[in-house]
């Protein structure tokens, strides 16, 4: 066994005391009567604590676990290599005992407590191997190489247990799944990355993908059984498997699960059968698959079944001949690599960093792809193994391999080391001063400059094998390539000329126009920063290098357009914005079909373009061609997991990683509507969803630290202490599900405290007033703040009761009592707009009956006519146009403005009668419920209603632009006019008009 020490900075008196506790509670429970153990604890128990909180937090909860180390002989002599990793079998049988134990002192048959008992169960057991594992490492019992198996095998016996519960849970329930012929099927289990490679670190996510042989539908065998297909069944087990391993208990959680890499990612299904998989992968399927795949193993399932699985998996991953178009392919991942390393600033991440442990992966994954269909040898998983075979075939020289070998060693001993402090997922090297102290013991290196210059020679190491490969195979399929076009030397010929350092703008205009460009000023001075000038002489010689090559392409693609000029000006100020990032020049130059798409996006939306230019993260989404979700659920599912995943860290960087996640996922919509995939009310509906989804998701964040410092809200009720909740109503455009591009949201903030006793109940309690008042400030900073990602969006709170008067939350009686007494009409009218977005179902409850109460409320109709005339007269005066010829398409006569109002006086003065009127809150639908109740005859609200779409798809077309509401008339604008005025006029009277 290698001796270690504590680090003298770290043995304080806190830490001898929390050994000494640890110590105590186990001589309690047991006799030492073995020296060697004694002698062993007394060396290794304050060291072993001192490196790694992770285990004296955990011998704190559970000290019995040193008993479980003496038992394993982890804390004598070393034991014999072949003793120190324990089978998969003994693994098993020791969890289902573990399992069996629990159950029985339990005494109980509920399914529900059976699961939580599962859920401990795995917790237990993970804690408990997962400190034997770390324990041996640290005291040099395990190598490396045992270390990453044995966690790789603590994994799998976790899956294969939480499988087998789900079998046993369900098949009580729902039968047995069986095939066409009557044969019984098990869910087969991928597992993906270090998992399958039997190399799993420390804390990591397990990557799984869920497959089934085949469909059917489950055999009944007893009575009280339903009978289900065999991909519900599986679906179900699949959910639950991902339950019993990700959940987090205060027990912790077993494995944080990634389900991606299956077919379609995260719009796919959960679990595919095997003919679904092979059409997918036959038809659908990118490379960055075929070399994620690699490492894919079945960690369960019925023998015959994994056997097809192999069979259907083996020639996708390798092709028969040697796949020198895989590598073309897999240059676009390293740069995907490339680009993600420039947006995340990985200088200190090993893993993910230049020289770092993927880079290592992908050497040797990447000459599997290429050879592995003639080289039956290269299909195992293991990457040292893979290195070893490159060296034994010589496809790598033995000094790279030896090098290579000797970085990942290093490299992985770093990752386990920084991820066994606290059992954190974490890859970056640490910046406090006591986790680098542990850092350079557990490696055995003297200090940090040392160690520094250690690890920056295995990065060069790896950097250089790394680049070199790449070289040289682009030389091997570099005659496969088409050769440039006659129009691309041309551009190529025309970038170079209009880079003349004493060329003119009359002389740089008229080779733009020689070639069928209309060059504006902006064209010009944008081609001037990037031609020279001292932003251009900035650049590095790669960004250089790489404008001269993307340039031209553009040049030649935006020709296609019809204003090819303004079209090349737009692309020119993205170049200029990500010139500084090359990574982004190279993606879109390596990627023609893409940049293809770019340009005529942008040549569509000149919000889009600079959109894009001032968040070119979003330019991975066009790389991707993400897709997105068709429905409601499907989006708060996503924007919550991706809340859930933040939960944990600092506020800035919550922000900006929100930021980033509305950009990309307008940015898809936005592709959407432009290319004509979406009608104007869906992407209106996408951008509600979205918009719904973040303000539950940022409430979720902020809420949590404030409940942590001052408790949750309670007050006293029925002389019952009862829980308080916060609701969010949303008014105008995303209350009537109407949101555009860039709009901002206008909310109302209530809550449902009152009577006696309105406090919060932790330790420092404060009012619920200034509880939500509170949480509504941190709100409105999270979503409004503008940070480098820019703003989430611009919250409007003035619809509040009293407007900005008012106090900033309401309790909901009181907002109720000012709708009913105090408000103005033009506030029931925007009242019509309103929903509850965030609130539970109480809350919304109560919210529709008082919006149900207020608006059905009787009104003389002469004097609501006048009142709702005479406003729109108002705001027509203030905001529409005056000049002839042209039409503002919101607030002039005959425009939106018109047929909002119209819609509300309607069932402002019929809802007392017809409460259909109060299911909705869009003008589309509320309309069509007013030809159902036949209050306008079916031609005029047909009218009202293609004249409100088109007009909105006019200013939803322009915002996209750019450019304002106020439009010259056309023949349709004129028809539209006439037609929506006369109605209004009828309807509202046009004595004030």
């Amino acid at each position: 066994m290698l001796s270690i020490q504590c680090p003298p900075g770290l043995k304080t008196p806190a830490l001898i005391e929390l050994v000494s506790n640890i110590r105590h509670e186990f001589e309690l429970r047991y006799t030492i009567s073995d020296p060697v153990i004694e002698s062993m604890l007394d060396e290794y128990l304050e060291p072993v604590c001192a490196l790694s909180p992770y285990i004296a937090r955990t011998l704190v909860q559970y000290p019995e676990l040193l008993s479980a180390l003496a038992q394993k002989n982890c804390l004598g002599k070393v034991p014999e290599h072949s003793d120190a990793v324990p089978d998969i079998s003994v693994l098993r049988s020791e969890l289902e005992a573990d399992w069996l134990n629990a159950l029985q002192a339990s005494s109980t048959s509920d399914a529900k407590s059976i699961e939580a008992i599962q859920l401990r169960v795995l917790r237990h057991f993970r804690h408990h191997h997962m400190v034997r594992i770390l324990w041996c490492d640290l005291t040099g019992v395990s190598s490396l190489e045992q270390t990453l198996y044995e966690l790789s095998l603590l994994a799998e016996a976790c899956i294969r247990a939480a499988d087998q519960w789900t079998f046993d849970a369900l098949t009580p329930r729902f039968g047995l799944p069986s095939d066409e012929t009557g044969c019984d099927q098990r869910l087969i289990i991928i597992g993906m990355g270090k998992l399958g490679g039997f190399e799993l670190n420390v804390s990591s996510d397990i990557d799984l993908i869920f497959v089934y042989p085949s469909s059917g539908v489950t055999k009944l065998d007893q009575a009280g059984q339903k009978s289900v297909d065999n991909g519900e069944f599986f679906r179900r087990a699949a959910q639950r498997v991902v339950k019993l391993l990700g959940s987090v208990t205060s027990d912790g959680f077993v494995y944080r699960v990634d389900t991606r890499l299956r077919p379609f990612g995260e719009s796919g299904p959960l679990v595919v059968n095997l003919d679904g998989l092979e059409s997918y992968y036959l038809t659908q399927a990118r490379d960055w698959e075929r070399y994620a795949m690699i490492k894919g193993r079945a960690l369960s399932g019925n023998p015959d079944d994994i056997d097809a699985l192999e069979a259907l998996i083996m020639p996708f991953v390798y092709k028969r001949y040697l796949d020198y178009n895989a590598f073309e392919s897999l240059r676009e991942l390293k740069r995907k690599i490339a680009l993600s390393l420039l947006q995340k600033s990985m200088v200190d991440n090993i893993k993910l960093g230049a020289g770092g442990i993927r880079e290592i992966e992908f050497i040797g994954q990447a000459i599997q792809l290429v050879r592995g269909g003639r080289e039956s040898r290269l299909r195992i998983r293991p990457i040292m193994q893979v290195l070893r075979l490159l060296a034994e075939l010589n496809l790598l020289s033995s000094r790279e391999v030896d090098g290579l070998l000797q970085a990942y060693r290093y490299l992985r001993r770093i990752e386990n080391a920084i991820q066994m402090m606290r059992d954190e997922q974490v890859h970056s090297l640490p910046l406090d001063s006591d986790d680098q102290q542990r850092l350079l013991c557990m490696l055995k290196e003297p200090d940090w400059e040392t160690f520094r210059r250690a690890l920056e020679a295995h990065q060069t190491q790896v950097s250089r094998c790394f680049a070199d490969l790449f070289e040289l195979q682009e030389s091997k399929f570099s005659a496969n390539r088409d050769t440039r076009s006659e129009a691309l030397d041309a551009a190529r010929d025309i970038w170079a000329a209009l880079g003349a350092p004493d060329i003119s703008d009359d002389e740089a205009q008229t080779i733009l126009s020689a070639v069928g460009y209309v060059a504006d000023d902006s064209l010009l001075a944008n081609i001037r920063t990037l031609t020279r000038g001292s932003f251009y002489q900035r650049l590095a010689a790669e960004s250089q290098q790489r404008v001269e090559r993307l340039v031209p392409m553009i040049l030649v693609l935006a020709k296609n357009n019809e204003t090819p000029g303004i079209v090349v000006s737009r692309m020119l100020a993205l170049v200029r914005a990500v010139a500084g990032r090359s990574g982004y020049l190279q993606a879109l130059s390596d990627q023609p079909e893409a940049l293809e798409h770019l340009i005529k996006l942008f040549s569509q939306s000149s919000w889009l373009a600079g959109f894009v230019a001032r968040q070119p993260i979003v330019i991975d989404e066009l790389l991707t061609q993400a897709e997105i979700h068709t429905d409601a659920g499907a989006v708060f599912a996503e924007t919550n997991a991706f809340a859930e995943r933040l939960r944990d860290t600092p506020l800035d960087v919550q922000m900006d990683r929100f930021r980033q996640f509305r950009q990309a996922r307008e940015m898809r919509i936005a592709c959407k509507q432009l290319d004509g995939s979406l009608t104007l009310m869906e992407v209106s509906d996408q951008l509600s969803w979205l918009a719904e989804s973040i303000i539950a998701g940022v409430i979720t964040l902020v809420l949590n630290p404030l409940e942590e410092r001052y408790g949750q809200p309670t007050f006293r009720h029925n002389d019952e202490t009862v829980s308080s909740h916060a609701g969010v109503i949303a008014y105008g455009k995303l209350g009537g599900q109407e949101l555009g591009f860039g709009s901002d949201l206008d909310l109302v903030f209530v809550h449902d405290s009152k009577g006696s006793a309105q406090t919060t109940n932790g330790k420092k309690s404060i009012d619920n007033a200034m509880f939500y008042a509170r949480l509504t400030q941190k709100f409105v900073h999270f979503m409004s703040t503008n940070t480098p990602a820019g703003i989430l969006y611009e919250i409007d709170l003035r619809l509040r009761p009293n407007g900005s008067s008012g106090v900033l939350v309401s309790g909901l009686d009181a907002y109720a009592e000012y709708q009913q007494s105090d408000a103005w009409v033009w506030e029931h009218q925007a009242l019509m707009r309103a929903r509850m977005v965030y609130g539970n179902k109480a809350l919304q409850a109560r919210f529709d009956a008082i919006r149900k109460q207020v608006l059905a409320k009787p009104r003389p109709k002469s004097e609501l006519r006048n009142a709702v005339a005479e406003m729109r007269e108002r705001m027509r005066q203030a905001f529409g146009t005056t000049s002839p010829g042209q039409m503002h398409l919101k607030q002039d006569a005959g425009g939106i403005a018109d047929i909002e109002f119209i819609v509300q006086y309607l069932v402002l003065a019929h809802a007392q009668k017809h409460d259909e009127l109060l299911a909705y809150t869009d003008n589309v639908r509320v309309l069509g419920a007013v030809q159902d109740l036949r209050l306008l005859p079916a031609a005029e609200c047909q009218t009202l209603r293609t004249a409100y779409l088109s007009l909105r798809e006019r200013l939803h077309r322009r915002a996209l632009e750019e450019v304002g509401a106020v439009v010259p008339l056309d023949n349709e604008l004129a028809t539209i006019i006439e037609s929506v005025t006369a109605l209004r006029m009828r309807i509202l009277g046009e004595e004030t008009l």
